[in-house]
């Protein structure tokens, strides 16, 4: 009796998870919307095609150059996990804090603030975790990506050098900040993981060695890739937004994306804009 009871809740579970892996969601939750934004396509994917062959390629249209490749409802379903956690970088806890998670610096926050993101109700930044220890999940994941690498850790070696730098940043939230305010913080967490992912790759080649990685990175590290990344997102977002619809998902505008209960208070700068002036560009054509 008890080996027929077994067999049967095997069987129970197994068309449990076939049938809730068959319902397509169209709304967004975080971990769908990070798979969404981690598979489309930008502009930089192509220039670095490109470049690697020192050929620039204009694309035909305005919107192949910002956004493309967008997955359905169908296709995250299909990939979307239901016994099993979502993967690390597309937990909420990874990439939302507080800006005392680095122990960010008043000159860092500053840039960031006034700068880098300024008019934004969000900035991103880049550091260490200094305030959560790292458990043995991290470690393992720690230690396969140096065993990819190739890397000998020798003793006295802080393996803190050898950190995956896609974990080395993360969101701070505005309290005024809403779901369109999310969906555009993700996207240029996105973005920008890219390009920190490829800074690390460039300084890990001028190193003389495997053994003598570069230091953790920091925000004051990344000004310059900082302001890239807030431009980049500016721009493909309403582009995004556009073709989230087209494909079937419904739009962020309320609760869809859950709660985020780290967040933060400053003062909202407004963006200086460049003003045309008609009479100066009259003068100097005279």
């Amino acid at each position: 009796v008890f080996s027929v009871w077994v067999i049967l809740q095997v069987l129970e579970i197994f068309c449990m998870y076939h049938e809730m892996q068959s319902i397509v969601y169209s709304t967004l939750n975080f971990e769908r919307m990070y798979t969404v934004l981690r598979e489309m396509k930008f502009i930089d994917d192509k220039a670095a095609t490109d470049s690697a062959n020192n050929i620039v390629k204009s694309p035909e249209t305005k919107k192949e150059q910002l956004v493309s490749n967008v997955p359905t409802p169908e296709a995250i379903a299909e990939q979307e996990k239901i016994f099993m956690p979502p993967e690390h970088l597309a937990r909420r806890a990874i990439a939302f804090g507080s800006p005392g998670r680095t122990a960010l610096e008043p000159d860092e926050l500053k840039m960031l603030v006034n700068d880098a993101f300024r008019g934004e109700k969000y900035f991103i930044v880049v550091g260490k975790d200094e305030k959560n220890e790292r458990g043995l999940s991290a470690r393992v994941r720690q230690w396969r990506r140096m065993r990819r690498s190739g890397v000998n850790v020798e003793k006295g070696v802080s393996l803190d050098y050898y950190l995956d730098p896609q974990e080395q940043c993360y969101i701070v939230l505005h309290e005024s900040a809403n779901n369109l305010d999310i969906l555009k913080s993700a996207l240029a967490l996105v973005i920008f993981r890219r390009k920190l992912v490829a800074l690390d790759a460039t300084m890990r080649r001028k190193k003389s060695s495997l053994d003598d990685p570069p230091p953790p990175f920091r925000t004051r590290d990344c000004e310059e890739i900082l302001r890239e990344t807030r431009i980049e997102a500016s721009k493909v977002f309403p582009h995004l937004l556009r073709e989230l619809t087209k494909k079937g998902w419904r739009p962020p505008l309320r609760s869809l994306l859950g709660r985020v209960s780290a967040r933060a208070d400053w003062k909202i700068q407004q963006v200086r804009e460049k003003r045309h002036d008609p009479a100066a560009t009259t003068t100097e054509s005279k």
